[in-house]
């Protein structure tokens, strides 16, 4: 059984490496360690339209891709499933702040140079940085790159927590991928799959997933904190099925 080339995104990178587990743990299934596609500005698109082209069947391509309509037809063109995996905007945060420490990123400079604490750095991804040296934007503004690949109906969104929350939870999404990716024709029964994708999944080995947890916003939220994001974000949140309301 053949499985079409297919392209994963994902907002944000902490859940980059866990998909690339849930894939390799698909029968035959390769990838390019060395290959992973950031952003799509259009300077860029000669060089990522090279990369999705060269990938053959059994592969797929990884990447941190921002939506605009020529990325939607070039994917479309190529035939490639796609896969766009997202987590709750305020774990991201959370996430992020300790990861741009870990990789000694720009936006640490910033934070170390302007002495922040932490409760500053967590504003300040909230709201966004703007500094004679480094621009970032804002959480919303962020995750306003993304979300569009949410609208496409041949795309499947998949979130984050439900792959980890629970037993149950992580299955039935589980299979959601299978029978995506593989048209409901299977190589090989969906339990067997299912163990050898379960087999594979060790998210300790994820650089940004640091304590694999659901919900460490709320050890890291005051009510300051928590109004600062209502402001910056509004009713995302309940969009993206995390909150019935703004009440949190």
């Amino acid at each position: 059984m053949k499985l079409a080339p297919f392209f994963f995104n994902s907002f944000p990178k902490s859940g980059t490496h866990l998909m690339f587990q849930i894939l390799t743990g698909l029968p035959s299934v390769k990838h390019d360690q060395l290959l992973h596609l950031y952003e799509g500005f259009p300077y860029q698109f000669t060089h990522h339209e090279q990369a999705l082209r060269g990938i053959k069947e059994n592969e797929f391509i990884s990447g941190h891709i921002y939506y605009s309509k020529s990325w939607e037809d070039k994917l479309k063109e190529l035939n490639m499933k796609q896969i766009f995996l997202y987590r709750d905007l305020r774990d991201i945060i959370v996430s992020y702040n300790h990861y741009v420490e870990k990789v000694d990123a720009p936006l640490f400079h910033v934070f170390r140079e302007q002495n922040l604490s932490q409760k500053e750095r967590l504003l300040a991804i909230i709201n966004g940085v703007e500094s004679s040296s480094f621009n970032h934007p804002g959480i919303k503004e962020w995750f306003s790159f993304f979300i569009n690949w949410m609208h496409i109906p041949h795309v499947l969104s998949v979130r984050f927590e439900d792959l980890i929350s629970n037993e149950q939870s992580q299955t039935k999404t589980l299979s959601t991928i299978i029978k995506y990716l593989y048209n409901d024709h299977l190589p090989l029964p969906i339990d067997q799959m299912l163990s050898s994708i379960k087999r594979n999944i060790d998210p300790s080995q994820s650089a940004t997933f640091r304590k694999g947890k659901i919900g460490s916003w709320q050890e890291e939220f005051d009510q300051e904190l928590k109004d600062a994001f209502k402001r910056s974000t509004g009713d995302l949140l309940i969009q993206l099925g995390y909150e019935q309301n703004n009440n949190w």
